[in-house]
């Protein structure tokens, strides 16, 4: 899956359009007794289909905030536009013009002043948790500027594909092996066919077998954010929703219960203050 969009910095987002149909406030959706919640489509570990049935991190996130709330969850799987503005625009505020609607919340929203400055009729809130580039492979460099000649997987047009691409020049262009998705290039390290995979750490810990590859943060220059946050979204006017669901993730984060919903997919939990 591309996730160009934690680079888009670019759209400028229309303003909200009122359409009929659409929950107003908290309440309009505990008497309905449905949340409609917007994920990523095959985007493993945070919502995939396994056995026939949606799974992952925020599946399981989100179910917990509709447990909490009273209602059930539904779910609109979105494939991912060019940017997340695009995400959006077609999972929160105005709908795909495919049609299907939109949702009353979206998880796996990056959690940024600007890309909440662009989207004034989205309300971004409540990080839920810190995601950041990472290394595998027999050996970690300090910094990517110290990698050697191996041959190191990425997912094609992913910020660690972007980032490499262009580190030092394009030094490191030739090494670099592209695959559709962050599960190909985990799997290219697991079959020896790469020496080395750079990505997503929730997505090398989910795909790799523990203990195998050592697995490390080397510090990337150049690189604007190496770390960001990820949270949640929903419309300006749900705000009400917005509050409950932070005091939600707030609890099963006190609790610990939000550090072993990530441990069951193979996920060390970082929280968004940790750094």
């Amino acid at each position: 899956m591309r996730r160009r969009h934690v680079l888009s910095m670019l759209l400028l987002a229309p303003l909200l359009i009122a359409q009929p149909g659409r929950a107003a406030s908290l309440d309009d959706i505990r008497a309905n007794g449905v949340l409609k919640v917007a994920v990523y489509r095959d985007y493993p570990p945070f919502s995939f289909v396994k056995d026939g049935e949606l799974t992952g991190v925020d599946i399981d996130l989100a179910r917990a905030i509709g447990k909490k709330l009273g209602v059930a969850v539904n779910f609109m799987p979105i494939t991912p536009a060019d940017d997340v503005d695009g995400d959006l625009r077609n999972a929160v505020w105005k709908g795909h013009y495919l049609g299907g609607g939109t949702a009353d919340l979206m998880l796996h929203v990056p959690f940024d002043r600007e890309l909440a400055r662009r989207n004034d009729n989205v309300y971004l809130f409540s990080p839920y948790y810190s995601e950041n580039l990472a290394w595998a492979g027999s050996t970690v460099p300090n910094t990517t500027w110290q990698i050697g000649q191996e041959s190191i997987a990425v997912e094609n047009d992913s910020l660690a594909d972007l980032y490499l691409s262009a580190l030092q020049g394009g030094r490191l262009r030739s090494q670099l092996q592209h695959y559709p998705s962050a599960q190909g290039a985990v799997a290219a390290l697991r079959d020896d066919k790469a020496s080395a995979v750079y990505g997503t750490q929730s997505e090398l810990e989910w795909g790799l077998p523990a203990g195998e590859w050592r697995l490390g943060q080397p510090q990337a220059p150049g690189l604007l954010k190496a770390r960001w946050e990820i949270g949640m979204a929903t419309k300006e006017s749900l705000r009400d929703l917005a509050w409950a669901a932070s005091d939600v993730v707030t609890e099963l984060r006190q609790s610990g219960e939000l550090a072993k919903l990530f441990a069951r997919y193979k996920v060390s939990y970082r929280a968004p203050d940790e750094h």
